[in-house]
């Protein structure tokens, strides 16, 4: 039988790697070089990468030691895992409804890699404790007030409605 610790590092790598794939395509589409269908790669990846998440995070969540999330580590993979994963729905449905590849596309695309970039270093210090992002706070959970929260639903609520209205007219 496979242990969900080995579970978790295969979907893992999974999820990194089409995010990776992603962003550098994002970037491309960025600085406006490289192939065609540098775009379709973008989002298809994107795609990949997004299926392949709620394994990663089920995984961890059965492979990490204890009753589920202790450590103010994994709570804060959790957190921003979450977050890439909205961020990307919303690059893929922003897409779906026609909106055009971009900067802000490109860059909100970018964003949802680092998030999950981010949220890799921090299993990276849990699990082994090392990691090339040095500057996280150890015991501290990112949590957003409510303000914040409601700031971030409204702008996201807004930027679907642009996307709507421009894919109508």
């Amino acid at each position: 039988m496979i242990s969900a610790g080995t579970l978790h590092a295969i979907s893992t790598e999974l999820v990194v790697g089409m995010f990776v794939l992603s962003g550098f395509c994002f970037l491309l589409c960025m600085l406006d070089k490289g192939p065609e269908v540098k775009a379709n790669v973008a989002h298809w990846a994107l795609l990949g990468g997004l299926l392949a998440t709620p394994a990663a995070i089920i995984t961890g969540v059965l492979a990490a030691p204890g009753e589920g999330i202790e450590n103010p580590l994994l709570a804060n993979k959790l957190l921003l895992s979450m977050s890439a994963v909205g961020l990307a729905i919303g690059v893929l449905l922003r897409r779906r409804m026609g909106a055009e590849v971009d900067r802000l596309h490109s860059g909100m695309g970018m964003v949802s890699v680092g998030l999950i970039l981010f949220t890799a270093g921090i299993g990276g210090e849990f699990a082994r404790g090392e990691t090339l992002i040095f500057f996280i706070p150890k015991e501290t959970v990112f949590l957003f007030p409510i303000w914040v929260s409601a700031i971030i639903l409204i702008l996201g609520m807004v930027i679907l409605g642009k996307s709507a209205i421009q894919h109508r007219g």
